[in-house]
């Protein structure tokens, strides 16, 4: 089956192509990698997770978008925190962005970020068919 790249203006690609791609279409299902509170190359929220939840999660909408979809497509979370304490901002953002019931999740704390000013990271899975 073909994959295709999605891409958005407002998200960066790895600069290593072979790392891969921030989001990728494949038949019906649009695997979205790690997105992190980044908009146009600017952290945003610097220390507060709620922030950085939403804006992670305004990534993963732009990128639904752009293939077409909406957040009501998206089945499957993955959301990385630095500090389950960090819990709530999550389950906060994540009310925010989607409807009820909302697509499945899973919550890892205690991970260590490329930077340390991350506080989040949030992957997602969307079925457009």
């Amino acid at each position: 089956m073909a994959r295709k790249n999605i891409s958005i203006p407002s998200v960066a690609e790895p600069a290593d192509a072979r790392v891969g791609s921030q989001c990728i279409k494949s038949g019906n299902l649009l695997f979205i990698s790690g997105q992190i509170a980044y908009h146009n190359g600017e952290l945003v929220g610097p220390g507060d997770p709620l922030e950085q939840c939403r804006q992670a999660f305004c990534n993963i909408e732009a990128f639904v978008t752009a293939a077409g979809g909406s957040m009501d497509d998206v089945v499957s979370l993955n959301i990385f925190l630095s500090d389950i304490r960090y819990r709530q901002a999550a389950i906060d953002a994540r009310a925010e962005a989607f409807d009820e019931p909302g697509p499945s999740a899973t919550v890892v704390g205690g991970v260590d970020f490329a930077f340390e000013d991350l506080l989040v990271e949030i992957s997602a899975i969307a079925d457009l068919s």
